[in-house]
């Protein structure tokens, strides 16, 4: 690709954000220009009509729109394409259009005997829209006032041709479902402005499906208007149709083809379908191709050059074979592609290996979660996981630009997973860098806060969207910036006043920082509490075993005590609340947010869900109280707590928190295997209630996990042992797969068979082979037995007297 810009952008500026307006700067005002481009063409008066309103929302100028250069005194903003320019119009020999599609030049002329002219060309109809995307994250835009550098010569194309997002108009969204047609658009021309040539939508095939209370019409006549906005743009539309029918049976096989056929018949255009193999659907490959064969002739009846495209999400070992022995020996002409999307259990460089040729691959990235999913914030706290959770704001600029590059060269581009706006930022770091994987991620995080928040404000927000991916850097107690991140928003919002107050884009990373603050004052608060609760438990030999434990249970009581920035809880509220009227977001399961369910971004289900283990210390403390021997009661005292120093010279992992797992083995760096399919990850649990909100009563540490997935074996080593001990070793199995595993120690000591995870949790012990540690070091290897991936809690190693 060509990238080339003289003088920069506004680096050319130098000192001018600074500088009154009436101070002499170089550059060429636009304030009075008109947007010139050819009659006839639908697509480039639709990227006229974009690009005037755009610079009209920013600076309050109407530009006037015209199909033939005015006075060579009027300065002009001519748009077109190679082919296709306003009349009387002859482009400088400077403009050098890229050859490849979508490529664009964007050039200013200021010669000093005329008006100065902006020419916007595009190699075709989606270059020159992506030439006004780039006018306006080029442009000084500020109230009155339209500039550009007068050097200023842009020639870019893009590396990759895909270059999409799924904006799904769905009851599962966190907010996409409460948007009307105004708001979709107005998003999608946000993705444009970076580089974005795709949409992708998801249908409902049932007439009688239900329809979300928050949505203003039903799901498919909004569809319908969504695809007919697209088009207008010259955007490719997607549609993404899972197969959930049992198509062995005949009647099924008839009528899902049936259901597809009324609703490609309802669509003004569709350009691609994709159909995911799995998440959802469970069909056996052997069936979904020659089904989805039957339904590519159905697609072609209604859009003969639709593309239809087939994942293999969730596809068994087995499965794969079958599927691209499939690929390799039927070579369907009728498959347009494939789309490596999460729950595939292979990387995408084998899925490229195995792919032929001839078949492009389509990356479908989860850009919206943190965790549970395909790319997991990698050694994140629990306590975030478990408080602001899977779906939260998540402005993630260098990782999503890292696991862009990482996967990009093996496919033909992407449309990502998304199913909010509460990961904007991820969308436009991923379609700039599809454009262009080279570019600088600080300069687009520092184009995005140009275009969002205004020139005003544009460092002071890109500084703190640098700040809110640094806490969740690591512990959240010892992380001092958390409570930086949330000054610096605060003191954004006080000096931008009403300019950013209802700017649901501030609003967004304001109740991040404030969650992220409320969540860090929290977690010191409660571990405070817990250190109060096991020291009146510790004083059971000396005051007695039913005075520790009242004394206990009355601090447990005291929870009031430890309740701290209620302040700031009153403002997330009411922050939340805002959000819902600016944006729509549903940050809650009751009205009047109706999330449909706790997992979709519904922060005040989850934020106040305790960050110590008081529940579950209560539940012990009751129980041991029940106890009838004071050995007992005092033995089981000891267990809490001593729960991880529970002999000396025992050594404790806590797997699943990142700073508590100096033990587990990494067969290969984040860097190298963002999507954790060749190592361990930080899992964590759901621990409240996905509709009563009601919290799990277990101990923190068995809601978090080291997990592998797709066979991969989970290890963990030690050094250092004493080569003369005997050892034991301490287990606690816990997760959401409840896997059976078998453990194996330096390869060849089975510790114990195919074991499925207890039940209630609760640790188990097994002797440790001598010859496994006398030469002083401890392997030990977790194999997949049943389930979907290994998962283990806690370890102890504990040498014995």
């Amino acid at each position: 690709m060509r990238f080339h810009t003289i003088l920069g952008a506004f680096a050319a500026l130098i000192a001018f954000s600074g500088l009154p307006s009436a101070v002499a700067v170089d550059v060429v005002d636009l304030s009075h220009a008109a947007i010139v481009v050819p009659d006839g063409n639908a697509v480039l008066a639709k990227a006229a009509q974009m690009l005037g309103e755009e610079v009209q929302r920013r600076t309050g100028i109407e530009l006037p729109v015209s199909g033939q250069l005015g006075s060579p005194q009027a300065p002009s903003i001519v748009l077109g394409t190679v082919a296709a320019l306003p009349s009387s119009v002859e482009l400088p020999s400077a403009v050098q259009v890229p050859e490849d599609a979508e490529g664009y030049t964007l050039l200013v002329d200021s010669p000093s005997e005329k008006a100065p002219v902006a020419y916007l060309i595009g190699r075709d109809e989606r270059g020159a829209l992506f030439a006004a995307g780039r006018f306006i994250r080029e442009a000084r835009l500020e109230k009155g006032a339209i500039m550009l550098p007068p050097a200023l010569a842009i020639s870019s194309e893009p590396r990759y041709p895909m270059r999409g997002h799924q904006i799904g108009y769905r009851p599962t969204a966190n907010s996409y479902d409460a948007w009307d047609l105004k708001t979709y658009e107005q998003y999608v021309r946000d993705c444009v402005i970076f580089g974005s040539n795709s949409i992708e939508i998801i249908p409902s095939l049932r007439e009688n499906d239900l329809r979300a209370s928050v949505m203003p019409v039903p799901q498919e006549a909004m569809n319908v208007q969504i695809a007919e906005m697209l088009h207008s743009y010259g955007l490719d539309v997607w549609l993404f149709i899972g197969l959930d029918g049992d198509v062995q049976k005949p009647e099924e096989w008839r009528s899902e083809l049936e259901a597809r056929d009324r609703l490609f018949a309802l669509l003004p255009a569709v350009d691609h379908v994709m159909v995911p193999g799995g998440d959802p659907g469970h069909t056996e490959p052997a069936i979904l191709m020659p089904w989805l064969q039957e339904m590519a002739a159905v697609l072609h009846k209604h859009f003969p050059k639709a593309g239809l495209w087939v994942s293999n999400q969730g596809f068994t070992d087995e499965q794969n074979e079958v599927f691209f022995k499939y690929l390799h020996e039927k070579q369907p002409d009728w498959l347009a592609g494939v789309v490596f999307g999460p729950w595939t259990k292979i990387d995408a460089r084998e899925e490229r290996e195995r792919t032929p040729s001839r078949y492009p691959i389509r990356l479908y990235p989860d850009i919206t979660h943190c965790i549970r999913c395909q790319y997991p914030v990698p050694e994140w706290d629990p306590a975030f996981a478990q408080t602001i959770g899977r779906e939260p704001t998540n402005p993630r600029a260098t990782e999503s630009a890292h696991i862009h590059n990482v996967t990009a060269s093996f496919a033909n581009g992407f449309v990502s997973y998304s199913d909010g706006c509460h990961d904007d930022l991820n969308k436009m770091i991923w379609s700039a860098f599809a454009w262009d994987p080279d570019a600088d991620v600080k300069g687009i995080v520092r184009d995005y806060a140009r275009v969002f928040f205004g020139e005003a404000y544009a460092d002071d927000a890109a500084e703190g969207i640098w700040m809110l991916e640094a806490n969740w850097r690591g512990s959240a107690a010892k992380n001092e910036g958390i409570d930086k991140t949330l000054d610096h928003w605060i003191a954004l919002g006080q000096r931008a006043g009403a300019d950013l107050a209802d700017n649901w884009r501030f609003q967004l990373y304001l109740l991040r920082a404030m969650s992220d603050a409320y969540v860090r004052a929290r977690v010191i608060a409660e571990a405070a509490q817990d250190e109060q609760v096991y020291a009146a438990l510790d004083r059971a030999k000396t005051d007695g075993v039913k005075k520790a434990l009242r004394a206990a249970a009355e601090i447990l009581e005291a929870d009031g005590e430890f309740r701290v920035r209620q302040d700031l809880r009153v403002r997330i509220e009411e922050l939340a609340l805002k959000m819902n009227q600016s944006i729509g977001m549903q940050y809650s399961i009751y009205e009047p947010y109706l999330a449909s369910n706790s997992e979709r971004n519904a922060l005040l289900d989850n934020i106040d869900r305790p960050l110590n283990d008081r529940l579950w210390l209560a539940k012990q403390i009751e129980a041991i109280g029940e106890l009838k021997s004071e050995k007992k009661q005092l033995a089981q005292i000891d267990v809490l707590v001593h729960w991880e120093s529970p002999a000396p010279g025992a050594i404790y992992d806590d797997l699943g928190c990142a700073w508590k797992q100096p033990h587990l083995v990494r067969q290969v760096t984040w860097a190298e295997d963002p999507g954790y399919v060749h190592g361990p990850q930080e899992e964590h649990n759901i621990s409240v209630d996905k509709f009563s909100r009601k919290a799990s009563d277990d101990r923190l540490s068995w809601l978090d996990q080291a997990q592998t997935q797709f066979g991969t074996p989970l290890q963990m080593r030690y050094e250092g042992l004493d080569s003369k001990a005997a050892y034991r070793i301490r287990i606690t199995y816990a997760g959401r797969y409840k896997a059976s595993m078998r453990l194996v120690a330096d390869g060849m000591h089975e510790i114990h068979g195919p074991l499925p995870q207890p039940d209630p949790v609760w640790p188990v012990e097994f002797d440790v082979p001598r010859a496994a540690t006398e030469d002083g070091t401890l392997d030990l290897e977790w194999q997949l037995a049943e389930g979907r991936g290994c998962q283990v809690a806690e370890v102890w190693l504990i040498p014995q007297p």
